[in-house]
């Protein structure tokens, strides 16, 4: 497959991946998360119509009025996650993810939204 770059707009603010809470015997993810993350998958198959992706390298830039308090490798890990369940991505492991970067571009009087660039080699 020739290289190739795409890139994908999620708008509003992202949630960080949250931990997973057992009740009852089964795992739960918080209410605000599961909101999030069928709006993102959504969102997302609405922009992209191919194959599963592979061997790429990705870069996100949250960009706007972002939370500032969420970690980066959660805020990372809920838009990956967003984007395997969406198609986009094969899956987020290593082999199929091979680089990874995450910039916030805080600007208090921009709306926030998640640029993603997905470099395919």
């Amino acid at each position: 497959m020739a290289s190739a770059i795409y890139t994908f707009d999620l708008h509003g603010p992202i949630v960080p991946k949250a931990r997973p809470r057992a009740w009852q015997g089964r795992n739960l993810l918080p209410e605000n998360y599961r909101k999030w993350k069928l709006a993102a998958i959504a969102d997302l198959r609405t922009q992209f119509y191919l194959e599963p992706l592979s061997n790429v390298a990705i870069s996100i830039a949250l960009i706007g009025k972002h939370s500032r308090r969420g970690d980066a490798d959660n805020i990372a890990g809920a838009i990956l996650d967003a984007m395997v369940q969406s198609g986009i991505l094969k899956d987020d492991n290593l082999i199929n993810v091979t680089a990874l970067a995450i910039e916030l571009q805080y600007d208090k009087t921009q709306q926030p939204k998640a640029l993603i660039t997905v470099s395919t080699s």
